[in-house]
């Protein structure tokens, strides 16, 4: 570890305040009472390490919740997850069956993604550990990667996350104002966060008809406005966000509808940060921007 002894300037500070905030949000985003949840790594034949988070309910051995692939990069991937949890053998076992959402590439005209299928693992309900073999495999059956999981419960991340937020309160090189601006931020009421960054295609498959997309703050109120567009037409203009949430109805007719989503301000602390809730009567998933002035980015909603 290294260790830099700074004398930090304003500009610094706000510098320090903007990556501080995001960090804080995430950290405390995936936080709850729940204790299945996990975050980690997936590990193929120990040279290459994919980010990984997994958040399942279990009832009367039936498992059911989602999993992140490749979390906060840029092929991230959501999926649902089913499977099973035997008690007397202390055995896990699920698989991906449905993708909600990805930032990777895809074809209309042929998509098919490697799931993973993680087979009678040991593992105990509550335990802050999740670990075991997997097998990658196509829609069709065909394997197409093996390897590991390593996944720890995210309450480990929250204890350090409380102890990093004191330290910067004790801090005397970090003026009170900023401070104050770090106890204002409020925690985003949300597990499905999914950061929407510049010149960035999120793709978001549903079977519905109607898309509705909420559009709020989700923080503290800092005057960002967007432009939202359909298909290249403007649905809604220079719209300054608020706590009230401002709800959008795009109807889905077609293969693929483009929403493009433009920062017109980033408002008084750091980027653009509007919260948007993209629903479509079986999954809701939170999003979050991450813009400068004039930046966008986009949401397919590809039907299937």
């Amino acid at each position: 570890m290294l260790y830099y002894n700074l004398k930090i300037n304003k500009i610094t500070q706000m510098k320090f305040l903007k990556i501080l905030i995001v960090s804080i949000i995430f950290c405390q985003i995936i936080y709850s009472q729940n204790e299945n949840k996990y975050v980690g790594l997936i590990k193929i034949k120990d040279t290459l390490m994919i980010k990984y988070r997994v958040e399942f309910d279990e009832s009367d051995g039936v498992i059911s919740g989602f999993s992140i692939s490749d979390l906060g990069g840029e092929h991230e991937t959501k999926s649902k997850i089913s499977g099973f949890y035997d008690e007397e053998k202390k055995e896990l076992s699920f698989k991906e069956v449905e993708i909600i959402y990805t930032k990777s590439p895809v074809s209309l005209d042929d998509f098919d993604f490697c799931n993973v299928h993680l087979e009678h693992s040991k593992f105990k309900l509550g335990s802050d550990k999740l670990m075991g073999d997997f097998k990658g495999k196509f829609s069709d059956g065909v394997e197409c990667v093996n390897g590991e999981l390593v996944m720890s419960s995210v309450e480990k991340v929250a204890k350090r996350v409380s102890k990093f937020s004191k330290k910067v309160q004790k801090s005397r090189k970090i003026e009170d104002s900023i401070k104050d601006r770090l106890k204002g931020v409020k925690v985003l009421d949300t597990l499905n966060l999914n950061v929407l960054k510049k010149d960035e295609v999120t793709s978001v498959f549903t079977k519905s008809k109607l898309m509705k997309f909420y559009i709020y703050d989700g923080g503290k109120i800092d005057n960002d406005e967007v432009t939202v567009l359909q298909d290249g037409k403007i649905i809604l203009l220079n719209y300054k966000i608020s706590e009230k949430k401002k709800l959008l109805e795009v109807p889905v007719a077609n293969k693929k509808t483009t929403i493009t989503i433009i920062a017109n301000s980033v408002g008084n602390i750091g980027t653009n940060t509007t919260v948007i809730e993209v629903v479509d009567g079986n999954n809701t998933i939170k999003t979050l921007t991450n813009l400068n002035k004039d930046e966008k980015t986009k949401i397919d909603i590809l039907k299937y």
